[in-house]
């Protein structure tokens, strides 16, 4: 298929998607209302004493799956707790996630995983090798690898599973605070005005922060290499 015809194939297909969209709100076949961050909030909570131990094995599961969105589930923690109890069961679930893929990968699953990942981040495995602890950290913190992946090749490589879950952990808490104060300040939301609160603007903030930040990495290493280059040229 010629170049054009794909690009109006993908037009078509986004519009019939946006239609659709719009006719299962205007039939009411989705209750917009059921989207808003109370209902998750409220959903959660329906569990009654059991919604933490429900919202944990809802994110360990998830973790596992490969199944997006781990991020809403994120985001749901300060929703549904609060900013300080949200970041510590989203931690908890975290924790026990990464930590069951890393040992599915390692002792049950390595046919499996190595078929999914194969020719896949040769390079990361090597790093892993060489240097797991700060690598894992570095990838916690600075999120080019996927997720999940990154949970998997760990366990696929040679490295210590102390040093893989102090690295996960530490490199974590960033985000964990961020999205359960982003979560935390959702619950905040009544009316429009309170999206011009300023703890909900600072919470946006920082969630772009957190989003931009393997960018922004990008965009100082390019630069650098670019400095770099410029100088030997200079010194030749």
């Amino acid at each position: 298929m010629s170049v054009p015809k794909k690009r109006i194939l993908k037009l078509l297909t986004g519009i019939m998607i946006v239609v659709g969209i719009w006719w299962l709100v205007y039939c009411q076949c989705i209750n917009l209302s059921s989207l808003k961050p109370a209902a998750l909030r409220d959903f959660i909570q329906s569990f009654g004493r059991l919604a933490v131990l429900a919202y944990i094995i809802a994110y360990t599961l998830n973790t596992i799956s490969i199944v997006p969105p781990i991020a809403g589930l994120s985001l749901a923690a300060g929703l549904a707790f609060g900013e300080v109890w949200g970041a510590v069961y989203l931690m908890t679930g975290a924790m026990i996630g990464t930590s069951a893929t890393f040992m599915i990968s390692r002792y049950f699953g390595r046919g499996l995983i190595e078929k999914m990942l194969k020719g896949k981040f040769k390079d990361l495995d090597q790093k892993l090798v060489q240097k797991g602890f700060m690598t894992i950290l570095f990838f916690r913190v600075v999120p080019l690898v996927p997720y999940e992946v990154l949970n998997y090749a760990a366990g696929l490589s040679r490295i210590q599973f102390k040093d893989y879950f102090f690295a996960t952990f530490f490199g974590l808490i960033p985000g964990v605070v961020i999205s359960a104060f982003f979560g935390g300040s959702l619950g905040d939301i009544k009316t429009f005005k309170d999206i011009l609160a300023p703890k909900f603007l600072v919470a946006i903030g920082l969630m772009a922060l957190i989003i931009a930040v393997p960018a922004i990495y990008q965009f100082v290493k390019t630069r650098f290499s670019k400095e770099k280059n410029t100088e030997k040229g200079k010194v030749k």
